[in-house]
């Protein structure tokens, strides 16, 4: 089965694969300088969001020389869109250590590849198996629903995650790493799709479980436990600036965000006054929580306007000009919260 199921999959790709950006290149260079881009403007996002993102990218940092020298801000730029802004920060770090420590040459080993920021596993596997033609594959959505219906698992079932990998490698063949890697990922994302999959065009048909059993629910979803957290959003402003504030909160690294800090009683005593800011007149709270969802927490905030803010002690506090404020880089709370202001829906007490 091994082989012909593998040479299967691998001459369907060949007549059937994308025509992607990253997938032309010129030399081994400018390979792994754009599997490196790709995969990270992929992470938790969707290949026709990327594509125009990516080629706007190279068209500016052709090379990773060229992205190394680069500031935050140009990166940031090019970024506005695509969200997740630590993944561009991460990029453009590593693009300096590789540039400073490697002479500019991406490393093909797979520890030193997770030791850079923002690469963990499964881009680690990614970029050894498709920049590196390498006996990696990096086990994404596509790839688990590929195997999962192939071999008949449900997502329940014990160890899952191992048992996906055990039988990733029974299909694996001996060379064309870098072929059969991308294969498997336009299986899942051209033909085991999540519903109705085309099984008529499939090279594994013969072979699918799913198939012969006409079952192809392999997901037991789990409610997730709902996390409830509490915070205090600040909310100040002064002639046409607004306050923010540099946040170290996970939820939030990468985004610009309104000062959310986490919700204690007797905040704003004298200790705040001498360490955060000092305000004139006391704040006014709003009782009524501002709900917002992350994933699976529920965010409960206390909205305090500030009438005036007489002295910032604190840098994490900055003030930005109202008209230029970028909504693209905004957290998904502070632009909820912003257009709740913009519309009245909140006000200012």
């Amino acid at each position: 089965m091994k082989n012909v199921l593998s040479n299967k999959i691998l001459a369907w790709y060949d007549n059937h694969k994308r025509d992607l950006p990253w997938r032309r290149y010129r030399g081994f260079k400018d390979r792994s300088y754009k599997v490196l881009v790709s995969e990270f403007m992929l992470q938790q996002t969707q290949v026709k969001t990327v594509i125009p993102f990516f080629n706007k990218f190279i068209k500016v940092f052709p090379n990773l020389k060229k992205l190394s020298k680069a500031n935050l801000d140009k990166v940031y730029k090019l970024w506005q869109g695509l969200g997740y802004y630590s993944r561009a920060k991460n990029l453009l770090n590593t693009a300096k250590i590789v540039q400073s420590e490697y002479e500019g040459i991406l490393p093909a080993d797979y520890e030193t590849l997770k030791s850079f920021p923002g690469i963990g596993e499964y881009t680690a596997s990614a970029i050894m198996a498709i920049a590196f033609n390498r006996d990696f594959i990096g086990i994404d959505g596509n790839v688990e629903r590929f195997i999962a219906r192939l071999f008949g698992y449900k997502n329940n079932t014990k160890n899952f995650k191992k048992i996906i990998f055990l039988k990733l490698k029974e299909i694996k063949p001996k060379k064309n790493f870098s072929q059969f890697a991308q294969a498997l990922m336009e299986m899942g994302a051209l033909v085991c799709v999540p519903q109705n999959p085309r099984c008529n065009i499939c090279p594994a048909q013969r072979n699918c479980i799913s198939f012969k059993k006409k079952n192809f629910n392999y997901k037991i979803f789990n409610k997730k436990k709902i996390n409830i957290k509490k915070y205090y959003l600040l909310y100040a402003t002064k002639k046409n600036k607004i306050l923010f504030f540099n946040s170290k909160n996970k939820l939030l690294r990468g985004f610009v965000n309104l000062p959310l800090i986490d919700y204690k009683k007797n905040l704003f005593d004298t200790n705040f006054k001498k360490n955060i800011f000092l305000f004139e007149d006391e704040p006014k709270i709003i009782k009524k929580n501002f709900v917002h969802n992350i994933s699976n927490i529920k965010m409960l905030i206390k909205i305090v306007f500030f009438k005036k803010i007489k002295k910032i002690y604190d840098n994490k506090f900055y003030w930005v000009d109202y008209d230029r404020i970028d909504n693209s880089l905004l957290s998904s709370f502070s632009k909820k919260f912003i257009e709740l202001v913009k519309t009245k829906k909140i006000k200012y007490v």
